[in-house]
């Protein structure tokens, strides 16, 4: 088994010291550029190197996130120096969502342990495998995944760290795959700026109008996840790191959560999992330190149920005054001294783990005056008040006739100190820098693009074939055999948004599909497994070709064809490598891909494929439509995403294939959006379109 790790939160130099007292392994912090929490404090380059350092002489370790999606500018310009001073100052791990930073990491600084995000939604043990071969030391699970899930991971890639949170809050939709508050209010969760429309108020409505959540409107809120009961169960099921969220949580919090599970993982190792017990005041403990509603440990065994959700507001409930003792720990240290007339003067320190420091100082003199006593030696020598040591045992080997100036004692004191905490580093060997050199950009020249339709029903596919200009269509795996008897063109196979491992056998891709869409690394890493073609394969924009990095390290890797991300703006996209990308121009865009199921949470598990509609305060309409193939839910836009008449703008962009992705539409609905963009793509005929659609981020971008 590999050691243990809790691993907390910092939002601030004081927690994070004050977490390493109470017993964290390693800290999680943001910097002030490029972390999931925006919004937070975070940390000065100054402070962040006073904390690498307090930890390391700790024996504590410290990761940075990294964890957002970045564009060129900000990677070509300011990540290699942003990430080398990190470097410099000895940091353990940088936490990674962007394929592309995951690329540079390895590129400029390719002895740093990367560490992949939970923004990855890894769910399996193929999407692990993929980063593993890749160079990941570790990953962060999916929220989402049960303790058996995280048990094939670790059979399957042993040597590979496994990152699983154990506390805190939980995001309704799967990490990373979230759109709503960037494409509702412009604030990317992506980017580390998520408003948290999940914890607000909704109504929900079947077809018929009938109001469906009647245990409340907040159905969409999870309560606060505490695992502390299972802890044994993640252990042997293969986690080495126990992950407490709350970067944006106050010092109470953070200490107090750290020190309940600190004590239990302890419970653990000196007594094993037989004599394992929660105490009620511990479990009181954790309420009173923060929750909504509750608590749930719901994901650790089921898929989804009501019972993880809060229903009411979901504000943070906390008891005052509910404080634990942060003071430092500090660590024992014998003293041996020589002061023997004639001979240099030395000190030795060696400390309870079994590490040494020895200084030599000047020639003991002989007292010409009055003599330096032992009690003079041993108070110069004691002075350890300002470091992480208390003295222990102190022995002093002295004549009685010498003088030893005590300033000389005491900066062979200080001296012996410095140089036993710095060999108590994590990682003492300088870590290797590469010089940067800046990708070259691309001049995307204007291409003749083809047409390829994403449709999810049979009724849609009735549509596309009406239709005599489509070139490729992508459709469901139960779709296919239909699809290619009716259809004349290539017939790609999309995969499900998300894959968990008890829905690896549904996918069955025929050999003479022209290709899959690929939505998630699970399924690039099952791709890989069956050995497909990997030419065949189209990175969906779930996975976030977000910069020329990450399209550079797909296509090294054999992905030569990807689809671009919902946002980049305009600009940004005229300085995106796009040759043999798609381009979506019309879609419901999807806001959330949840676990969670919105049906079975308010009338029940039907099986049955439904949508539903949930209303927010504002009175907009969002379609919510379960796929119980794969058991998960997509939160559709209340606006369609149309970008037709920025056509013009979107052919110097030099995409190879311009697409349309069809939902939830009626057949109807489907032939007037591809007659309308027939007419303005293919006929450069004026269409006159619905006034309720969005551009999304096209225009306005994401900070």
């Amino acid at each position: 088994m590999n050691q243990l790790e809790l691993l907390s939160p910092a939002g601030d130099l004081q927690i994070f010291k004050a977490v390493v007292n109470v017993g964290a392994d390693a800290v999680y912090f943001g910097g002030d550029l490029f972390g999931a929490r925006a919004y937070a404090k975070n940390f000065t380059m100054e402070e962040a190197a006073e904390a690498i350092r307090y930890a390391h002489i700790h024996g504590a370790r410290a990761y940075l996130t990294v964890n957002t999606l970045l564009k060129n500018t900000e990677i070509e310009r300011s990540l290699y120096t942003y990430l080398k001073d990190y470097v410099n100052a000895g940091i353990d791990a940088f936490i990674v969502q962007d394929f592309g930073v995951f690329s540079f990491i390895r590129e400029y600084f390719p002895d740093t342990h990367i560490h992949i995000s939970t923004q990855a939604s890894l769910c399996t043990k193929y999407g692990a495998k993929f980063f593993e071969d890749l160079g990941a030391r570790r990953i962060v699970t999916a929220r989402e995944i049960s303790t058996s899930e995280i048990s094939a991971i670790h059979e399957y890639c042993p040597d590979l760290e496994i990152e699983s949170f154990i506390h805190g809050a939980l995001c309704v939709c799967y990490s990373g795959q979230c759109l709503m508050s960037s494409i509702l209010g412009g604030r990317s969760g992506n980017r580390g700026r998520c408003a948290q429309p999940c914890r607000l108020p909704y109504d929900a409505f079947d077809d018929a109008g009938n109001k469906l959540n009647k245990k409340g409107q907040y159905i969409l809120s999870p309560k606060d996840f505490c695992t502390i009961n299972h802890l044994p169960e993640m252990i042997e099921a293969g986690v080495n790191s126990f992950k407490i969220e709350g970067r944006m949580k106050q010092l109470e919090y953070a200490t107090g959560v750290v020190n309940v599970y600190r004590h239990y993982i302890d419970e653990y190792l000196y007594r094993g999992a037989k004599n394992y017990s929660v105490s009620e005041s511990d479990i009181q403990k954790l309420l009173d330190y923060g929750n909504r509603s509750g608590f749930t440990d719901l994901y650790l065994h089921k898929h989804n149920g009501p019972e993880m959700i809060t229903f009411e507001a979901p504000s943070h409930k906390k008891v005052e005054g509910a404080t634990v003792d942060i003071s430092e720990k500090k660590k024992s240290v014998d003293c041996y001294i020589k002061a023997l007339k004639g001979k240099d003067f030395s000190i030795k320190f060696i400390s309870e783990d079994g590490r040494e420091a020895i200084v030599a100082g000047d020639t003991v003199q002989e007292a010409k005056n009055k003599p330096t006593t032992r009690e003079d030696i041993i108070k110069a020598a004691s002075g350890l008040g300002n470091t992480q040591y208390v003295m222990g045992n102190i022995h002093v080997d002295y004549d009685d006739d010498i003088f030893l100036p005590v300033s000389a004692i005491k900066n062979a004191r200080r001296e012996a100190i410095d140089i036993l905490s710095t060999s108590q580093m994590v990682d003492e060997l300088p870590k290797t820098v590469v010089e940067f050199k800046e990708l070259k950009s691309i001049s995307n020249r204007r291409t003749a693009t083809r047409s390829f339709v994403s449709i999810s029903t049979a009724e849609q596919l009735d549509a596309v074939c009406s239709s005599d200009f489509v070139d490729e269509i992508a459709v469901p795996i139960h779709l296919f055999e239909k699809a290619s008897q009716v259809f004349s063109g290539g017939v790609y196979i999309s995969l499900p948004s998300i894959l968990r491992e008890e829905y690896v056998s549904n996918i069955t891709i025929p050999d003479k599909a022209a290709g899959v869409i690929a939505c998630s690394y699970d399924e690039l890493g099952y791709l890989n497994k069956i050995d497909y073609p990997l030419d065949k394969v189209i990175i969906d924009h779930r996975l976030y070709t977000f910069n020329n990095r990450s399209i550079k390290l797909f296509k090294e890797i054999g992905y030569s064809l990807n689809c671009i991300p919902y946002e980049l703006s305009l600009k940004e996209l005229k300085h995106r490598d796009n040759r043999g990308s798609q381009m979506i121009v019309y879609s419901r865009i999807p806001m959330m891909i949840t676990a969670n199921c919105t049906v079975k949470n308010t009338v029940g598990c039907k099986k049955s494929n439904d949508i539903i509609t949930i209303v927010d305060r504002k009175n907009e309409s969002f379609s919510v439509a379960c796929n119980c193939d794969y058991c998960y839910n997509t939160i559709y836009n209340s606006k369609k995403y149309v970008a037709f008449d920025l056509k013009d703008e979107l052919d110097m962009l030099g995409v190879t294939e311009y697409r349309l992705d069809f939902t939830i539409e009626n057949y109807k609905e489907t032939k007037e959006v591809l007659d309308a963009y027939k007419g303005i793509f293919i006929d450069n005929k004026p269409v006159h379109l619905h006034d309720n659609y969005t551009k999304g981020h096209l225009k306005r971008g994401v900070e």
